[in-house]
């Protein structure tokens, strides 16, 4: 029987490159020297770490500590991370500070002396140093470790992190490495980074809009999703306008996807008049304790004008779990008037509050008023659309059947291109309109366009069975499992009219 040591390296590679266990390709890189160098670049080029045990203060995140000392000290190591991933969020040194506040003592680590020489050569004045030098020797402050870490992977092409309030060293290594300061002036930090995914730890507050600007001026930025981010609450009127910053046409952005936020229609302007061309904006518009500003329809739209040449993808929803709760003495839910301008525009989905208002409009009222309130559907998108996905008609249902029927009407001259119709909402709910739904689709199939009726339930959530979703316009990307909520809702479930039968849509 011939060895596992004679089959040909690139099948060895291969098998290699299918292990997805990173304590399986340690052991595997452990059994000889030529195993060892076929796997470490596999071991290597994705780190991912958990705080699996639950940890708290010195207990959180024990291997980051020695990871960072190792790359520091290897940077031929250094050179293999392609993605790195936290969950959940860093401490902060704040265990320490309270023993400190009462007078007790703080228990210290030795610092290696090659963080102490990371820390001089990042430094920018002495009383940064001695700070620094003081808190990486806590062994409940991961976010002066972080900093230290992240810079010294110069290949990293994906960051997904979670941070919490007072990361204030990844803050500041983020600006410099943004502004190119020290240490990033001789040669620029995160070169490689394309894809960024940011969440936050705090599941009743959000991250401040900051962190959109600290990512968008990366070099080589190509991505960015954010999780629980909110514009600055206003006082008299006048937020900070942080997002300011950013230049016109200066970010190599692409797609840009915000889940559960809430910003400022100030925010939303300076935000997307920043990337050079973006293809893909998503936005699922949050509530709660965000941010106290108001939202704005119309702003969504109007803040993209900058991008109408070449936008793809849209998507505009709101966190279902607020089901669509608006505050008329803040929020200016007045209809989206049209997205024809975005004339490259391939797929829309988009909750049918944006488009119809928030008003329960009595559907008893003449269906001519209907019709002239939505001028129809096909007067409101570009004759570019290939997939319309109309999302909780729960609201609008008798609107979206009306304003799709005048759809189908006008269809070739209008839609030429749309093939594919989603339409979401309390399908099972609703069975008293299946047959007309079902007339409808029959219509659709004539003219080309596949309907898929998707069952979301209405009002309050069971979460029980919730399932973490995907993220991208076709909710296939996966990043690390969260830990709070993260993009966390129930599956959707796909009706067949004829049949009655149910499958399920994540």
């Amino acid at each position: 029987m011939s060895s596992f040591s004679s089959l040909p390296a690139e099948m060895v590679r291969s098998i290699v490159s299918k292990i997805d266990s990173s304590d399986t390709l340690s052991c595997v890189a452990r059994t000889c020297h030529t195993l060892y160098d076929m796997t470490i670049p596999f071991l290597y080029d994705h780190i991912a770490l958990y705080d699996r045990e639950g940890g708290s203060g010195r207990h959180k995140f024990k291997n980051l500590r020695p990871l960072t000392i190792l790359l520091l000290k290897r940077p031929d190591l250094a050179r293999l991370v392609h993605h790195f991933a936290m969950r959940d969020a860093p401490s902060t040194g704040s265990s320490s500070e309270k023993r400190l506040a009462k007078g007790r003592p703080v228990f210290r680590l030795q610092a290696d002396d090659v963080l102490k020489d990371a820390i001089k050569a990042a430094s920018h004045d002495k009383d940064e140093e001695q700070q620094w030098l003081l808190h990486i020797k806590w062994p409940d402050h991961g976010d002066a470790t972080l900093a230290l870490l992240l810079p010294a992977l110069p290949h990293l092409e994906s960051l997904d992190l979670m941070l919490m309030y007072g990361c204030t060293y990844f803050d500041r290594m983020m600006r410099h490495a943004g502004a190119r300061e020290k240490p990033f002036d001789r040669v620029p930090g995160f070169l490689a980074l394309k894809d960024v995914m940011h969440t936050w730890y705090d599941e009743k507050y959000g991250m401040g809009v900051e962190y959109i600007v600290m990512f968008m001026r990366l070099p080589s930025i190509r991505r960015i999703f954010g999780h629980r981010i909110g514009s600055d609450d206003e006082f008299e009127g006048e937020a900070e306008d942080t997002l300011a910053a950013l230049d016109t046409a200066s970010s190599t952005v692409s797609h840009i996807e915000l889940k559960d936020c809430k910003l400022h229609k100030r925010d939303l302007a300076n935000m997307l008049r920043a990337p050079k061309a973006l293809q893909t904006f998503i936005y699922q518009v949050g509530t709660g304790y965000l941010s106290e500003c108001g939202r704005d329809f119309q702003a969504s739209v109007s803040a993209l004008a900058p991008q109408a040449q070449c936008l793809e993808n849209l998507w505009l929803d709101f966190e279902p779990r607020y089901s669509s709760y608006w505050d008329s003495t803040i929020d200016d839910t007045t209809p989206i008037r049209s997205f024809a301008h975005f004339e490259h525009l391939k797929v829309l989905k988009v909750a049918t509050v944006f488009i119809f208002g928030d008003k329960n409009f009595s559907i008893s009222r003449h269906e001519d008023w209907v019709r002239s309130m939505t001028y129809g559907l096909t007067g409101k998108f570009p004759r570019s659309l290939e997939a319309l996905h109309l999302l909780h008609c729960e609201d609008n249902f008798e609107h979206v059947l009306l304003a799709h029927e005048d759809m189908l009407d006008h269809k070739e001259r209008d839609l030429p291109r749309l093939s594919k119709l989603v339409l979401e909402g309390p399908i099972l709910e609703a069975k008293e309109r299946w047959p007309r739904i079902r007339q409808i689709i029959q219509r659709g199939k004539a003219h080309g366009i596949d309907t898929i009726t998707v069952n979301h339930a209405r009002g309050n959530l069971d979460y029980n069975g919730a399932v973490e979703r995907g993220w991208g316009i076709d909710q296939d990307v996966f990043w690390e499992k969260g830990v709070n909520a993260l993009n966390r809702y129930p599956p959707n479930e796909v009706v067949d009219l004829q049949s009655g039968a149910l499958g399920l849509e994540v």
